[in-house]
């Protein structure tokens, strides 16, 4: 774990009140200002840790988890630093940002292609077929036991 999560990490799985915020921190007035200017430095950071993984990796999950969870928890740092509750409009708008910049050519649609017309007929057809022939057996049954 970073720096950040070891000192601040809100969302951690082994605190049982991670939802809870406000049970660690304070909050008075968000400071949107030095909330942007401390997002500033943990986009820096990713920027930087990204410049590190090939540009066709982006989009390997193995391979950028790391980055991305240390940049999730620099927002949640940053987040409580501004007395801001996590998550919330600067941190979403960074978000939108580093996905459009990295992510926005990752797309799963090739994994799941879709199936040829002749296994969609048969997989609506059989159960359409079969569920008048179940019922005649079921029927005929009911009647060899009367």
């Amino acid at each position: 774990m970073s720096f950040y999560g070891e000192m601040y990490n809100s969302t951690h799985e082994d605190y049982e009140d991670f939802q809870d915020q406000e049970s660690r921190y304070r909050y008075g007035h968000c400071d949107e200002r030095t909330l942007m200017f401390l997002g500033e430095t943990c986009w820096s950071i990713f920027n930087t840790s990204m410049s590190y993984v090939e540009v066709e990796d982006w989009c390997n999950l193995e391979v950028v988890v790391r980055s991305y969870n240390s940049l999730t928890e620099c927002m949640e740092t940053a987040s409580a630093l501004s007395s801001c509750y996590y998550p919330n409009r600067v941190v979403e708008q960074l978000f939108v940002r580093i996905h459009r910049k990295f992510f926005s050519s990752c797309n799963n649609e090739e994994d799941l292609a879709d199936a040829p017309a002749g296994v969609v007929l048969l997989a609506t057809l059989l159960p359409i077929v079969l569920i008048p022939f179940i019922v005649y057996i079921v029927v005929w049954k009911s009647s060899l036991k009367d």
